[in-house]
């Protein structure tokens, strides 16, 4: 396989959950989901009262770990991809071994959709045209998910099932 075919790639059941979001979530095979799907469709009012109902959140961490493919010689910006549905939001985080300082690489935030899509970001550097090449010696990196969801959700809740992250060269 090229180097340019690998990708770190993982499934969202296999991430870190804080203890209080522990409750809040479901796994099941590759996915990891907030809430429970309702499945009939209640009646219109309860629909209605439902609408005033605060969101809740989980917050997931994946451990992003070395594979050749992250370190692309040629033109390349990183690229974050998710297969997620609902309202799922994303950060590929780096953090400096020495100070503990950490960086936001890439932010990812969903399209929202009621089914499973693959949605991705390339990373923003501005003027620069290259992603700086990742650093395992002296850095750490993660990526932490956030998922949201009204209360009680009537249908599909906000899911992951895949995340990825790879360096395709640039396009001019």
């Amino acid at each position: 396989m090229a180097d340019l075919d690998k990708v770190w790639t993982t499934v969202g059941s296999t991430g870190i959950l804080n203890q209080v979001d522990l409750a809040k979530v479901t796994l099941h095979q590759s996915i990891i989901q907030l809430g429970t799907e309702i499945i009939t469709q209640p009646p219109a009012a309860t629909i209605a009262g439902l609408a005033n109902l605060p969101s809740i959140q989980a917050v997931v961490r994946y451990n992003v770990t070395s594979v050749d493919g992250l370190f692309n010689s040629a033109r390349f910006k990183y690229k974050l991809l998710l297969r997620c549905r609902g309202q799922v939001s994303a950060n590929l985080i780096e953090v400096d071994l020495a100070s503990g300082v950490e960086k936001q690489r890439i932010r990812f935030v969903s399209d929202n959709h009621n089914n499973f899509e693959e949605q991705f970001v390339l990373e923003d550097t501005g003027i620069q045209e290259n992603s700086t090449p990742f650093d395992f010696v002296n850095k750490a990196y993660y990526v932490e998910a956030t998922l949201t969801a009204p209360a009680v959700v009537i249908g599909h809740p906000a899911a992951i099932s895949i995340i990825q992250i790879s360096a395709p060269t640039t396009l001019h």
